[in-house]
């Protein structure tokens, strides 16, 4: 009797490898398409009711537009995770603008930033030089970061987001593929939250990894930043004073030696 490959096809057409990544394309699909429809509801709302919404009501609608973008930024980070171990990811490599990126991803997140009061601090290179990368997926790597950040800052915190070129002659993490004489750029996203414990500092980038069980979020965050940073040959890592706060810094190679 042959053995059946664990390759074939099975009775419906499909490999058996792909079954979990069409099953969660097809349940992003399911779940994103109402959630955009309540949120063109809402945002209709808001604007031809305006005048007659007092201030509690008008801060409901905004608590509603809230949790539809944290739903689909947790919906976004699944079907990221399927797809990096489907080995599905491909990297649309253009010049991008990091600066540009972070503006981007803080614009995304007023919301959450303007409800638990909290400032924003951008250090940036006045010469900031570009990196060669996929934007989209870069894109993700600050709003993970970001949204990270908000979550462990107390109310009227501070997060401090720096980004420049690394120093000629700076140690660089004792890592496989961090090379010395490369030139590259270090972003850094610093919170005045409760900070981790010292054992946590790699675990925080494992799968469903979570320092309190009970918080926030998927645990696939972090997991994703370190996969989509490592995939553009650079590197990430934590560094925290517990009580004080956390910084999450990576590293990217600038355009032309990535």
């Amino acid at each position: 009797m042959k053995a059946e490959s664990k390759d074939a096809p099975t009775e419906s057409g499909r490999r058996p490898e792909r079954a979990p990544l069409d099953f969660m394309a097809m349940v992003s699909h399911d779940l994103r398409t109402p959630l955009a429809a309540i949120k063109e509801a809402l945002s209709l709302l808001s604007e031809t009711a305006s005048g007659q919404l007092d201030e509690r009501q008008r801060r409901y609608l905004d608590v509603a537009r809230e949790e539809i973008d944290r739903l689909n930024r947790m919906i976004g980070n699944i079907v990221e995770a399927a797809r990096i171990d489907a080995g599905k990811v491909v990297l649309h490599r253009a010049a991008v603008d990091l600066s540009e990126l972070l503006n981007t991803t803080v614009e995304s997140l007023s919301l959450l930033i303007n409800k638990r009061n909290l400032a924003v601090e951008r250090n940036i290179a006045s010469s900031l030089p570009t990196v060669t990368g996929d934007r989209d997926r870069l894109l993700r790597v600050f709003g993970n970061l970001l949204d990270n950040a908000i979550k462990y800052s107390p109310p009227g915190g501070t997060i401090r987001v720096g980004i420049g070129p690394v120093a000629p002659g700076s140690r660089l993490p004792a890592q496989a593929g961090v090379v010395a004489d490369t030139g590259y750029v270090e972003v850094s996203v610093s919170d005045d939250g409760p900070g981790i414990p010292a054992e946590f500092n790699d675990r925080v980038f494992g799968k469903f990894e979570c320092v309190d069980p009970y918080g926030p979020g998927t645990g696939l965050g972090l997991a994703i930043v370190r996969t989509v940073v490592e995939m553009h040959r650079g590197r990430v890592w934590a560094e925290n004073s517990p009580g004080k706060g956390t910084r999450f810094r990576f590293i990217l190679p600038i355009k032309g030696n990535s």
